[in-house]
Formats: structure tokens, sequence, C-alpha cells
């Protein structure tokens, strides 16, 4: 049985682990963070989660249609009732407007990152350990932790860490640095939640706006803590990377007060940096890196140009990628 480790437990991760569990092969998941979720993860508060990251998903393929029809029958996947509309703001004057749409949005019940577990429940995950080096020794793999922790015997590993993230672990493990620019496949996003009373104008507001991407409210969102959440675009964000969280939250009071012209107090609840956030449509998505020889397989959302469904094609890809590799290695012996 081939051993395999995914170093990542977001979406492209689960997916590939569970793709490789159903073939019959030995996975391990590690992540860096205190549980799986990656840019699906919400955070648990005592009046209910915040979606910090991910908002909801779409379905376009038949594969992850058919993946979130056994979410959805599960239960750890609802559609989001969603009204939605459209913030714009040019040379300061702002205005908002219903924008209609027969896009099905979903989202995990009770959080984002519901489905992803689900595909991890049978799955040997390790929390909080930084994988910081890989090591090649008689085609198996060794992975060291920041901690001085190894895990060995690997067939195979698996990357679904952002690019950054990914080249700067290959570096430290003296391989190839598989990535022209790393630093240019994601932008930043600052994400805030905001407490008002007041009746949101729509749940969903896309933005065309020269601070803002997109604010949702949560309160159609199954277990969700009923407030508003800001995602301030990637020009905006880069610009005010490393400011205070008490600078995010003057902003989206400044931003729901005198755009959204809510008059109710508004309180500030949580402000959270993602610094590998959003696909750069500028840059054109690399689709999957690997290095069969070596067994190194290297993918995520970015692949294919972001988006939570491309996450999950990229796991399903990289899964296909090793059984495939692994059966031309049988019909060649």
């Amino acid at each position: 049985m081939k051993k395999i480790a995914v170093i990542g437990a977001g979406l492209t991760g689960a997916a590939a682990a569970a793709t490789l569990m159903e073939q019959g092969y030995q996975v391990t998941v590690f992540d860096k963070g205190r549980s799986a979720g990656g840019r699906m993860s919400s955070k648990r508060t005592e009046q209910g989660y915040l979606d910090m990251g991910a908002q909801y998903f779409t379905a376009r393929s038949e594969e992850f249609k058919q993946q979130v029809q056994l979410w959805l029958e599960a239960g750890k996947a609802g559609v989001w009732a969603c009204n939605t509309a459209l913030l714009c703001n040019e040379d300061g004057h702002s205005s908002l407007k219903n924008s209609t749409d027969d896009q099905a949005r979903f989202i995990g019940i009770p959080s984002m990152q519901s489905p992803l577990n689900a595909l991890l429940q049978d799955i040997p995950l390790i929390t909080s350990c930084r994988i910081q080096k890989l090591e090649l020794s008689q085609k198996r793999w060794t992975l060291v932790c920041e901690t001085g922790l190894s895990y060995t015997d690997f067939d195979a590993v698996l990357l679904t860490l952002p690019p950054v993230q990914a080249q700067q672990l290959l570096k430290q493990s003296r391989l190839p640095e598989l990535f022209h620019d790393a630093t240019t496949l994601l932008e930043p996003c600052w994400a805030v939640a905001m407490q008002a009373d007041a009746s949101p104008a729509g749940d969903a507001i896309f933005c065309q706006h020269p601070k803002l991407r997109f604010i949702s409210h949560q309160q159609h969102k199954t277990g969700r803590n009923s407030c508003y959440i800001l995602h301030f675009n990637a020009a905006f964000s880069a610009e005010h990377l490393h400011k205070p969280p008490e600078f995010w939250f003057a902003e989206a009071r400044v931003i729901l007060s005198e755009e959204l012209k809510i008059q109710q107090n508004i309180e500030p609840l949580v402000a959270h940096r993602w610094l590998y956030a959003s696909q750069n449509d500028q840059v054109p998505a690399p689709g999957l890196i690997t290095l069969p020889d070596q067994q190194l397989w290297i993918g995520g959302d970015w692949s294919y140009g972001g988006r939570v469904e491309n996450a999950y094609l990229a796991g399903l890809k990289l899964a296909q990628a090793i059984i495939h590799n692994y059966k031309l290695q049988q019909e060649t012996v």
C-alpha cells in the first residue's frame, strides 16, 4: 500500500486525500493550523460562526455538482437564500441597488469547513504542525516539522499550500524552485466582521469600489452570527497590509454608516488578514506542478484560477495524477 503525505488541510488537500483513500492509499494530512479548513474556515463565537474567508461556493462542473449534492444530502451544506445587490462608488458617489441573478450559492452547515471536515473524517490529520523541510532518501520522503518531529517513509508528497509557502518549503528542502514568481499568483485581503442591528440592504453585496470587494450579511446563514462581513479588495488591502485591526474597524464603520446608511450602533467583532486570498487575474493560472520522478505534486485553487470549486477540482486532479503515475509504473514492471 502506497503511503502519501498531504501538506495543507484546505479543500484541495481534503479532496485529494479523500480520493486517494477511496482508492486504497494510506494517507496522512498535515496542517500548520489548529484545525482543517484553510480559506474555508469559519471562526467560532458564542453567538455563532463567522465566515471570515470564503462566503459561499458555486458548482458548475459535473464533478463538483455531484460532490455538492452528497454534502446537501448529508446536511453538511445548504443553499444560501441570499438577496444580491451591487454597491458602486465612483468619484466618491455611492449607489446601492438590487442585482438579482439565478446563480445557486451554497454554504457549509453549520460552518464553511463542514463539507471539508466530512471529506477528512476517516483520514489521519496532524494539526499545529508546520512542515519545515522535506528530505528524499532511497525514494522515500521524510517530513520534518518545525518542532523537530519527523514523519517518515512516505512514497509521495502533495503540497496544497499557497505558492509562496510552497516555494519557501521547496527552498528550505533544497529542491528546485518550481514557480516562475510565486508572489504574484495570490493577493491579500483584509476581512472585517461588524455587528449592527439594521436590516441589511442585501445578503450578498458585490462591490465596484475603490476599497471593497464584497460585503456579506449572515442573517440567512444557518449557524452563523448575524452580522456584516466586509472583504476589502486586494489593492487596498496590500496598500495597508500591516495596519492594525483598529484601522480596519474604522474603515468598515465609515462604509456601513455612510454608504449603506446604517444609523444604528455599529460594533467591531473581528478583523482577519489573509495574506494569500484572491487570485490575481492578471497572472495566468499555472495548473498543477509535478515532479513525478520524485513523487512530488503541487496544486491548489490557484492552479485553475481561484474559487472554491477549483480548489476541489485541483485536489481531484492531484489524486488522479498520482494514481495514474503508479499505474504506469506497474505496467512497466
